[in-house]
This record gives structure tokens, sequence and C-alpha cells, in this order.
């Protein structure tokens, strides 16, 4: 009887551990997919029933010359950049050729609602891990390839902020249509952390910097963000299919 209670335990302890290495092999799936190769993707506005949704917004807050603390909406429209993966699947994106822009195509964004400033991504890169986002749980790396480089917060040509390299998680996906047809993949950001220390102030005291007026960073979060994921050809640019999964 001992000798079939071992064998039960140990056929137990067999399960578990097929049980925990089948569970990380599931979450090791999540991946980006796409019906050819190479495959490019393009960021697009997200749309819902007609209403675009697809700004952007920062929240910065931080001390003031004063002594008080306030804290800044910074408001973008749709962000747009490309990648391209080699392979039909893959565990990460990473987005050039980044910048934020209207529906007019020009590159203003808002503070308190008012167009006042413009976003240079400079050198930096957004690069998107697969792992986690169906939980919205997934890695955003800020990656520049030039040193000092960062992503330049200008009011009147003046950079006021800058944000330098840094990771982050909360970016998710999920998959969605494009025009009702091709199916296609969101990504998401909602309430995610930017570490306070990525974010550097620039010419304080600064007339062009005035509107801006924070003297140091408290915190900072990414509270909205939702763009779609078109995916084509590389480069003869035919419409393909992307999932998540």
């Amino acid at each position: 009887m001992i000798r079939n209670l071992k064998v039960l335990i140990a056929a137990a302890m067999a399960l578990a551990a097929f049980g925990a290495l089948s569970a990380t092999a599931h979450a090791a799936e999540e991946k980006f997919h796409c019906s050819v190769e190479p495959c490019r993707a393009t960021m697009v506005p997200d749309e819902v029933a007609g209403t675009t949704t697809a700004h952007h917004v920062w929240m910065v807050k931080g001390k003031t010359a004063s002594g008080g603390e306030s804290t800044l909406g910074l408001t973008c429209d749709q962000l747009v950049g490309e990648a391209t993966s080699p392979l039909k699947t893959s565990t990460e994106l990473t987005f050039t050729n980044l910048k934020y822009e209207n529906a007019k195509g020009e590159q203003k964004c808002r503070l308190a609602g008012v167009e006042a400033f413009t976003v240079d991504f400079t050198s930096c890169d957004f690069n998107f891990k697969s792992a986690g986002g169906s939980k919205s749980a997934a890695q955003l790396h800020v990656l520049c390839t030039t040193a000092g480089d960062g992503i330049d917060i200008n009011f009147s040509g003046t950079t006021c902020l800058q944000v330098t390299p840094f990771t982050t998680t909360g970016l998710g996906f999920h998959d969605s249509e494009l025009g009702g047809k091709k199916k296609t993949v969101t990504a998401s950001m909602s309430n995610v952390a930017i570490p306070a220390a990525a974010l550097d102030l620039k010419n304080i005291g600064n007339s062009n910097c005035s509107l801006f007026g924070l003297t140091s960073i408290i915190s900072a979060t990414y509270t909205t963000g939702n763009t779609l994921i078109k995916t084509e050809t590389d480069p003869a640019g035919v419409p393909a299919e992307a999932w998540f999964e």
C-alpha cells in the first residue's frame, strides 16, 4: 500500500510539473501572426463605430516654480509608424519612422485643448513584445539608435521635455477588423506608467516652455493609446491578414 501511495504521489507530481510546463508553453505561444512573409505592419487610426479613438494621451505630474504641483494632459492624434517581420510569426515588432499626426496629416498635439506642441521621435523607435499581450501585460521598449537621443516634446521649436529610452509593461493586443473584411490587430495602452527618471525637463525658464511650466517631474502615465496595425506584403503592398494569439 505504501508503494502504491508513493507511485500515486510521483504521478501527481509529474502531472503538476507537466501542467506547469504546459501553462508556461501556452504563455510563450502569444505571437504576432501575419498571412504573408515578409510582412509589413503599418499603424493606422483605431476607429470604433465610425468614431475615431486613436488619440494618445500622456499625463505628466510635476512641481511648479511656485512650489505647487500641476498635472498636464498631453494629447496627440494617430500614431504613425511601420515595422517589418521577415516571418509569418514573431514575438516582437519594432516600429520605426514614428510620428503623431492629426486627421490633416499635421504633426500638432494639444495641451489643455490648444494646439501647442510637436513630438520629434529623433532616432527612437517603439519595440512591442508579444508575451503577455492578451492580458495587457506585454512590454514596450523605447529604443534610440543615437546616443543622447530621446522623444522630444517641442513648444515653438524649443525642446521642453525629453523622454529618454525606457521599458514599461502594460501593452495589450487583440484581434480586430479593418473595414469589416481583413483581420488585423489593435495595440492599446491604458494607464501605463512611464518611469519618471525617463522624463528630462529641458530649457526650464525659457519663454517657449512657459506653457509647460514644470520645474521637476513627479510621475507620468500613458493613459490612452489605441492603434490598429494593418499588414501587407513587403515590398509589393498587397493587403494581408494579421492576428494575435
